[in-house]
């Protein structure tokens, strides 16, 4: 996680990440098929070295502890709502990477 002030490149990486469902269009999909088109949106659309770092950071976290760490860094980096993180939160959830 960076550290000083937010590039704008890197807030725009976890802008993507918190809204990945709807522009991924999985939203429109089964949750049990939401996966594979999340990660291969995600690969294209997440630019920072610092973005990739933060999707291997989250990656073995799970529920409410992953959903956490993206509200917490989506609030470190001025975003104000994390549509992913509080999908993470429901119960059954299946966390994408």
């Amino acid at each position: 996680m960076p550290t000083g002030p937010i590039a704008d490149d890197y807030r725009a990486d976890i802008e993507n990440l918190c809204d990945v469902l709807k522009r991924s269009g999985a939203d429109q999909l089964e949750p049990a098929q939401r996966n594979p088109t999340i990660a291969m949106w995600l690969g294209p659309n997440i630019k920072t070295a610092a973005g990739h770092d933060f999707l291997v950071k989250i990656g073995p976290m799970q529920g409410p502890d992953k959903a956490k760490a993206l509200e917490d860094e989506a609030t470190r980096v001025g975003i104000a709502a994390c549509p992913l993180a509080a999908e993470w939160r429901a119960p059954g959830a299946v966390n994408p990477p």
